[in-house]
């Protein structure tokens, strides 16, 4: 049996999405390892699947020397520079953006996505090129556990207020002012935050709206899938909810980028910045200083639209 190595890049977002790749390969045959620091937490949600966290970059060429299919998401690192030196020729590359002055020469093995459809439709579109398959599939293998229920709190409202990368984070104030409303709605608004997390958000507590703790993504994939609706920054919890079809509002930065980035199973509403807000050198309005260009009250408009549907 031909062995398969995934490689998504950090972020636990790309690591579900390149199981797109991985399940994929499984069905088509491949023993498949798909190493990520993060998603092995996830494992019994993947069955049938080897999660692994990847040891220390000076020993990835002697961990995949083994497979012969190495499938990485590109996040220029100098892993994939190593790669492209020493194992060329088993190497497939999947690029989310490519630039021939930057990157690379590609090879036939190479993927360049489109930066107007979502990450999972490229995943898909990709690794079926790659295996010359008819018909793609967007499905990652992600199995909910038979004990739990979808959508079984309908009025519960999860708010995952952070992300891996603070500047993708809208601001706290607005948050609380989303949940406050909800709340007097009648719906049941719940923060939900790692561990790490606890310490900078237990203030919510003070405003008499409570607060849960997620120490490990299944944690998280089980409250999430539980809910009825999920609010979040551009970040897992909003592809975690597309995945296992829980409606989601989305807030994030740049309307551009969310056109790759959006969420790529069951699509999110996004809350975006004014589409006229400038970004010169000198200002920076839009990248330093979206969040302030969000009110709760364009949350709140997108979130009755969701519940309309």
């Amino acid at each position: 049996m031909k062995r398969a190595a995934v490689l998504p890049a950090l972020g636990i977002g790309d690591g579900l999405l390149m199981m797109i790749a991985s399940e994929q390969l499984k069905a088509h045959g491949y023993q498949v390892t798909t190493f990520h620091n993060a998603l092995p937490q996830l494992s019994s949600w993947f069955p049938g699947h080897d999660l692994q966290t990847l040891s220390a970059e000076e020993k990835v060429l002697e961990t995949l020397s083994s497979y012969d299919l190495i499938l990485i998401e590109n996040d220029n690192s100098t892993k994939v520079k190593h790669l492209i030196h020493h194992c060329r020729k088993r190497l497939s590359i999947f690029y989310p953006t490519y630039l021939s002055t930057k990157h690379a020469p590609l090879n036939p093995m190479d993927k360049v996505f489109d930066p107007n459809l979502p990450m999972a439709d490229n995943i898909a579109f990709s690794i079926a090129s790659l295996l010359q398959m008819q018909a793609p599939s967007k499905d990652n293998g992600l199995t909910p556990p038979s004990t739990l229920k979808h959508r079984c709190n309908k009025t519960q409202v999860l708010i995952h207020p952070t992300s891996r990368v603070p500047s993708k984070n809208w601001k706290a104030s607005g948050f609380i002012q989303v949940a406050k409303k909800l709340a007097a709605q009648g719906l049941k608004p719940l923060f939900c935050v790692s561990p790490e997390e606890q310490k900078a958000w237990g203030f919510v507590q003070q405003w008499d709206l409570p607060l849960i703790i997620a120490p490990t993504l299944a944690h998280l994939a089980a409250i999430i899938y539980e809910s009825g609706i999920v609010i979040g920054n551009d970040s897992l919890a909003g592809h975690l909810a597309s995945n296992l079809h829980i409606p989601s509002v989305i807030i994030a930065n740049d309307s551009k980028r969310m056109r790759l980035w959006r969420p790529g199973w069951l699509q999110g509403q996004l809350v975006l910045p004014p589409f006229y807000l400038p970004n010169w050198k000198f200002l920076r309005l839009k990248e330093n200083h979206w969040q302030h260009f969000i009110t709760p009250s364009k949350v709140l408009k997108i979130f009755d639209l969701l519940l309309q549907n």
